[in-house]
This record gives structure tokens, C-alpha cells and sequence, in this order.
């Protein structure tokens, strides 16, 4: 396998990703719960994080170190492209329908209140917070995790090790990277990578994973700020 070094940088700053990920632990969740860091703070951070190894992976392409093909970012026309077109828009519908159906004093608001108690610390509880965890963490994840998890890592690793194994090792490491919500959430993450990544291989277009982990960031991010607010407003009128 031989590689120009700028995608050994890439490489070694991904390993670099993960390593932190293992060191940093429940750092940042033990911080905002003691008050020590804001939410806000800890988005930019993730932005930051996110795009410092990106940003050196996009560098490359205008010296054709690495293409816009080979990372997936090319659009073919195919039927295999627009069946993940369609996949996106049935995400966006089923996301907007949810959202919209969530009502107080149901089974399935009960359900979604109890499960968003171990993500407090990470959910969104304004609109402030709602506008960086949507548009900086959960765009920021979507482009960069998917360029480097699975548009590079494939590029890379598919040739020497096979398509499959490329696919688990870098899902793996893609959930590595998410141990700060729990070793479950790791296996959880993990998982979504795979999917993620067939998702890729047969819709032939990283454009469509892209939209896809963007919309579920997102989608977690606006349900856990619903759940807050409507939550909040109950105990308001509790007190009166």
C-alpha cells in the first residue's frame, strides 16, 4: 500500500481522533454537569475537533493527492445515486412527521422523556444551543466523519483489506470516537457506521450518508430541545 504522505497525516490525525476520544473519556460530560464548561463551549469544541483533520483531507484534492471520486463526492446520475436521494427525502419526511407528533401526557413522550435523561448534558435547551448543535455539531459530523470514516477510510483500505473489513474497521473506529456518551453508545454508533457505509457502497455516493448522519444528528438535537421545552413548560405550570 503505498501512500503520499499527506493521506499518512490524514491517517495519523484520525488516529489522533480516536486516541483523544479514549483519553478525554466522560471529561466533557462531567464538566458541564459541574458547571466547569457550557454546552456552547463544548459544541465548538466538537466543530474544532471535527474539522481540523478535515480540513487537511480537503487540501489534498487540488493536488489530485487524493480525488472527488475516489472519496465518493462525485454524482453519477445512477439509479443507484437517486434510490439514495429518495432514502434521504423519506428520512426528512419521517423526521418532520415525528417531530411533529411528539404531544405531552403521551406513552410515546414518556418513552422519549425518560430516554433523552441520560443525554441532558448533550441535548440542546434553548434555541441558542439549538442553532450550534444543528448547524455546527450535527452538519460538522455529517461532512466530516463521513469524509474521513467512510469516503477515505474505503478509499484507502478497500483495495488491501477488502470492502467488508474496510467497513468494520472503520466503523469501529468511528464509534471509538464516541466514547463520550458510554461504551454502550460506542456499540450503538458503531453499528450506525456500518450501516452508514453499506449505505454507501450501494447508493455509490457519499452525498447520500452525508445528508443521512446530518439528518439524525439533527433530529436527535431538535427532539432532545423539544422534549426540554415542553418538559419545562409542564413544570411551570406545575408551580402555579
Amino acid at each position: 500500500m503505498t501512500l503520499h504522505s499527506g493521506e499518512w497525516l490524514v491517517l495519523a490525525m484520525m488516529a489522533g481522533m480516536v486516541l483523544y476520544s479514549l483519553w478525554e473519556a466522560d471529561k466533557n460530560k462531567l464538566a458541564v454537569i459541574a458547571g466547569r464548561k457550557t454546552k456552547l463551549a463544548m459544541y465548538k469544541e466538537t466543530i474544532g475537533f471535527l474539522w481540523l483533520p478535515t480540513s487537511v483531507l480537503l487540501m489534498l484534492l487540488p493536488f489530485n493527492i487524493v480525488s472527488a471520486q475516489s472519496l465518493g463526492l462525485t454524482w453519477q446520475n445512477s439509479w443507484a445515486n437517486w434510490s439514495g436521494a429518495l432514502l434521504v427525502m423519506v428520512g426528512l419526511v419521517y423526521v418532520c412527521w415525528h417531530i411533529r407528533s411528539i404531544r405531552p401526557g403521551t406513552p410515546q413522550y414518556q418513552q422519549l422523556f425518560d430516554a433523552m435523561q441520560t443525554h441532558n448534558w448533550l441535548m440542546p435547551a434553548n434555541k441558542r444551543e439549538l442553532y450550534w448543535f444543528t448547524c455546527g455539531v450535527s452538519m460538522s459530523a455529517g461532512i466530516c466523519e463521513e469524509l474521513l470514516f467512510r469516503g477515505f477510510f474505503l478509499a484507502v483500505f478497500a483495495e488491501p483489506l477488502g470492502v467488508w473489513v474496510s467497513l468494520v474497521l472503520g466503523s469501529f473506529l468511528f464509534g471509538l470516537c464516541h466514547l463520550y456518551q458510554g461504551w454502550a453508545n460506542v456499540l450503538r454508533t458503531g453499528v450506525i457506521g456500518l450501516v452508514l457505509g453499506i449505505i454507501y457502497v450501494l447508493t455509490e455516493s457519499l452525498w447520500v450518508v452525508i445528508a443521512l448522519h446530518a439528518l439524525m444528528d439533527i433530529f436527535g438535537g431538535v427532539l432532545g430541545y423539544v422534549v426540554h421545552k415542553h418538559g419545562q413548560c409542564v413544570s411551570e405550570a406545575a408551580t402555579v
